[in-house]
């Protein structure tokens, strides 16, 4: 198998490098600096240089295409549709001009692309995407760039919830608070997440690339049943031997403190993991998938409980001095 990756430098893109290489793979991978691997560095990988913008001349023969590129965080909200949306244009448009034919593309998206469920019902992949932040609504015009090409290529598109394990730095905060005794909690409702930890996720992109699927398939992937956030708190407390004190953020002040998040983000032109959008995301009651239709597709199961995420993540995260 020869594989072009996006986004094999972050999070998620080099747990699926190492995935990849397992299943032995050749692997080329599309990364800025050359210089400057983070957690590709010394991995048995073909590097290319260059960005979604700027796409270097590809080989001929790639098999399959994992794009997981994508920009999740920013202090402008513009960087996001130039990231997300005119990034995946421009990918398929590249692998069009240079006349490649991959067996297939698996593009990953976010359940943040269709928006949040409302009256605990769990949204389906059929549902009308109503995207409520800027990231959902570029990651959902990033989906459309892709399904134009459906009929030249076969596409699969996973939506993903929540994703966390180790070298995530978002969920890291929120550790950080349970580490120190605190509960967290953001107005008096409680609050429900669709939820999926990172060597699932990967998981679900191979089987992806094994199965045969008509193209332009949408699939949501992660735990078959949210979770409240006390709950994942919680869970992650008895991890750390943690007796926890519920700290309850009044809405307003929780708006407050995103958005001098944001403005010192933008002054320092350096994200912050809070922002406005990230506070739209987390005030809603739920962010719940309905993951049916990868089960009985992909034959889609987590192999990890969620206490055992946890406790593998954490155990990263002090390994690594994170925590």
């Amino acid at each position: 198998m020869k594989a072009l990756l996006t986004g094999g430098t972050g999070f998620i893109g080099s747990h699926l490098a190492e995935l990849l290489l397992d299943k032995s793979a050749e692997i080329f991978a599309l990364v800025r600096d050359p210089h400057n691997l983070k957690w590709l560095k010394g991995l048995k990988i073909h590097l290319l240089e260059g960005d979604l913008l700027t796409i270097p001349s590809l080989p001929s023969d790639i098999d399959y295409v994992f794009h997981v590129a994508g920009l999740t965080n920013s202090s402008d909200v513009a960087d996001y549709y130039t990231v997300n949306q005119q990034g995946t244009a421009s990918l398929f448009k590249s692998l069009h001009d240079q006349k490649i034919l991959p067996k297939k593309i698996i593009c990953l998206s976010s359940i943040a692309a269709v928006g949040p469920s409302f009256d605990g019902k769990p949204v389906q992949e059929s549902d009308v995407p109503q995207p409520i932040t800027p990231y959902g609504k570029s990651k959902l015009r990033g989906e459309t760039e892709a399904l134009k090409f459906k009929e030249v290529y076969p596409i699969v598109i996973l939506r993903a919830p929540a994703i966390f394990g180790p070298r995530d730095k978002d969920f890291l905060q929120y550790f950080k608070w349970i580490k120190r005794g605190a509960l967290p909690a953001i107005g008096s409702k409680q609050r429900y997440m669709s939820l999926c930890y990172v060597k699932d996720l990967i998981s679900a992109l191979y089987l992806c690339s094994q199965k045969e699927l008509e193209s332009g398939e949408i699939f949501n992937i992660g735990n078959q049943n949210p979770y409240s956030y006390d709950e994942f708190g919680e869970l992650a407390g008895k991890a750390m031997d943690k007796k926890l004190k519920k700290v309850r953020i009044p809405i307003p002040i929780g708006y407050l403190v995103a958005l001098i998040a944001d403005i010192t983000g933008r002054i320092k032109k350096k994200p912050s993991i809070l922002n406005l959008g990230k506070f739209k995301q987390m005030r809603q009651r739920g962010w719940i998938a309905d993951m049916k239709k990868a089960k009985e597709k992909l034959s889609f199961q987590p192999q990890y409980s969620l206490q055992d995420a946890i406790q593998e993540t954490l155990n990263w995260y002090l390994k690594h001095n994170w925590l």
